[in-house]
């Protein structure tokens, strides 16, 4: 692709659905693990926003073709696509949640996994309070990567610069061994 099709912003949608379809499965897991009907809601509104940008970028694909040889823009409408399958996946993930119940088996599974997830919440001695996840390097120094935080009713998933606060409740996941190396931040 040259420049040109750049500017016209499929490398951004592009970036905005790679992010929006691996927050989905991290929220529609999360949803079922704390069997929470309002996480499980977010999956479903970011849903939303996944056919939305779908379909921009399918726009644009199809305006760049004009300049641009089809054959090299084809990879950009199978990304598109499978975007949506994996978007439409974390929906069926998350529309479990709304279920009588979850089956212990899942839980059990959960735990085994190579990656857990953790929630916690921020008390008023925690090292985090006033911090943003860069400058406390959380990733760095324990594995672990926030990906979700609930302040008040509201969940924020745009946590570049997002300062945390007391009772924030924070969403990570990561390696088993994280999880003790979260500790050190809580307090």
């Amino acid at each position: 692709m040259n420049g040109e099709i750049d500017l016209w912003g499929i490398k951004d949608i592009l970036v905005d659905i790679k992010d929006t379809s691996e927050l989905m499965i991290d929220l529609a897991y999360t949803s079922l693990l704390y069997c929470n009907e309002e996480i499980a809601g977010e999956v479903f509104d970011l849903e939303k926003k996944m056919d939305k940008l779908n379909y921009k970028l399918k726009l644009i694909t199809l305006r760049a073709a004009r300049t641009e040889e089809a054959e090299k823009l084809i990879a950009i409408l199978e990304i598109a696509n499978a975007a949506e399958v994996i978007a439409d996946a974390a929906l069926k993930i998350a529309e479990n949640v709304f279920r009588e119940k979850i089956h212990p088996i899942f839980v059990d599974a959960m735990k085994e996994a190579d990656e857990i997830i953790i929630k916690e919440t921020v008390n008023r001695n925690s090292k985090m309070i006033d911090k943003t996840v860069r400058e406390l390097k959380v990733k760095t120094n324990t594995g672990m990567h926030i990906f979700l935080v609930k302040r008040g009713n509201d969940y924020i998933y745009r946590l570049d610069n997002l300062k945390f606060k007391e009772n924030d409740i924070i969403y990570a996941k990561g390696p088993e061994d994280g999880k003790k190396e979260m500790e050190n931040f809580w307090v």
